[in-house]
């Protein structure tokens, strides 16, 4: 377990050091400090677990100290040290959100105590804060689901990733599950312990999202009637999730931009510089090369952004998959049962553009109408409709046209296309899905017009 880092704050040298070596025989990492102004350039350098801080300064009182740390950290504990004469500053200081205090001459034992378990109780409100964040709808799944080459591929690109902090840009359409992504990289990652914080870049007014990212000081500006925490503070130690990233104002994304080039900023309302200890995650649903190319996102934003990009495909790209995608979503509705290969078939069949999203919400619609009625193709043929995407296009193109040989040529056509979709272009797996030779797949592609083997 990493050493507990504790910051000591007091003028006399004597008590500061005899503080730190009782620390530091208790196995803390000890950092100390003669004044408060010393403490915060400190903190902004370090990450601390606690401070513990005399009231009487040279240069302004730990209050002030106290004041400062509470409006950039709520949850980082402050211990104040009181002399003879000072507990009603000590009750104040309780008031204004100290975790306690103790009076000089400190006693060794109930002063470890008291950072002991002042300690403790921050990261355990961090760990139940965590837990918060992991707790999904209870519709949707808690693993990502699916063994196609898609999703290996999409498992191998989180597991190289997760232990770094590099930024992280996941891309895909609506309803991919992007989200699960991100969170899978922080459940992975070092940084699993400290908050998940996720940002609605598009739910976010944008007057008010530069103090959602940084947090304000209270009288900042007109409504800012208390102190706020930003969401890079809320995530320390932890992974800042910024979802839709694509809907930032080009002005916000030149401030977003210097926080991830400098890992610093500044609270508005507050001249201090701070510095961010967070790993960011940004997910969109656009393409944001497209956005660079017309002006509409910052080049220089996204390539770093972008420095481990992570694809999350259409369902329709690995349809391989739906099978144990709707056994997973069956399970969680209480049905034990498997679909059966009708049913699967008109699964696979359709487009599904809400993706795996839209195929939660059709199982779970289905198992509603269908009672304690088997889930059969014809029950799923009815809520999906006709058929989608290329199946749909040769039934158009066919009209009425009833011939055995356009017919099933039309067919082949689609099986074709919709094998190599599910395996992504791999050929070989591709025959093993149709049942055939992979030698013969080569004919078959230039029958069809669909190119060579």
């Amino acid at each position: 377990m990493t050493p507990r880092t504790v910051l000591v704050v007091d003028d006399e040298s004597f008590v500061r050091d005899s503080l730190l070596a009782l620390l530091e025989a208790e196995g803390c990492r000890t950092l100390g400090a003669a004044t408060g102004h010393e403490a915060l350039g400190i903190l902004a350098r370090e990450r601390v677990d606690l401070v513990a801080t005399d009231l009487q300064m040279p240069d302004g009182d730990g209050m002030e100290l106290l004041e400062e740390v509470r409006a950039t950290d709520p949850d980082l504990p402050v211990l104040v040290l009181t002399g003879v004469g000072t507990v009603p500053d000590a009750v104040r200081a309780m008031k204004a959100g100290a975790a306690d205090f103790i009076q000089k001459p400190v006693d060794p034992d109930q002063f470890v105590h008291l950072v002991t378990r002042a300690i403790d109780r921050r990261r355990l409100l961090s760990e139940v804060r965590h837990l918060r964040h992991e707790v999904r709808d209870l519709r949707g799944p808690e693993e990502m689901v699916g063994d196609s080459p898609a999703m290996r591929e999409i498992r191998a690109a989180i597991d190289r990733v997760a232990p770094s902090d590099a930024t992280v840009l996941v891309t895909g359409e609506s309803g991919t599950g992007k989200e699960l992504v991100a969170r899978a990289i922080h459940t992975r990652s070092p940084r699993a312990a400290a908050p998940f914080v996720r940002v609605n870049c598009a739910a976010i007014p944008e007057p008010l999202f530069e103090s959602e990212l940084f947090g304000h000081r209270r009288g900042a500006f007109t409504g800012a009637t208390e102190d706020r925490t930003g969401r890079f503070a809320e995530a320390t130690g932890g992974t800042l999730f910024l979802d839709e990233i694509g809907t930032l104002h080009a002005g916000l994304q030149a401030k977003l931009l210097r926080v991830l080039e400098s890992g610093e900023y500044q609270v508005i309302g507050d001249s201090r510089t701070r510095l961010a200890d967070v790993r960011v995650v940004a997910v969109t649903n656009e393409d944001l090369e497209a956005r660079v190319e017309e002006g509409g996102f910052r080049s220089d934003l996204y390539y770093r952004l972008a420095i481990f990009p992570i694809r999350v495909p259409p369902l329709r790209e690995h349809r391989g998959d739906i099978a144990a995608l709707a056994g997973h979503f069956l399970a969680r509705l209480g049905h034990r049962e498997p679909l059966g290969e009708e049913a699967l078939a008109a699964l696979r069949g359709y487009g599904w553009p809400g993706n795996v999203r839209e195929l939660r919400n059709i199982i779970e619609r289905a198992t509603l109408l269908a009672g304690e009625d088997r889930l059969d193709g014809a029950l799923f043929r009815r809520i999906l409709g006709p058929p989608t995407g290329d199946r749909a296009a040769v039934e158009d193109a066919l009209g009425a046209d009833l011939r055995i040989k356009p017919r099933t040529e039309a067919l082949e056509r689609t099986l074709i296309i919709e094998a190599l979709a599910q395996t992504e272009g791999r050929k070989r797996e591709a025959a093993d899905l149709l049942g055939i030779d992979p030698r013969n797949l080569a004919y078959h592609l230039r029958k069809h017009g669909l190119g060579e083997s």
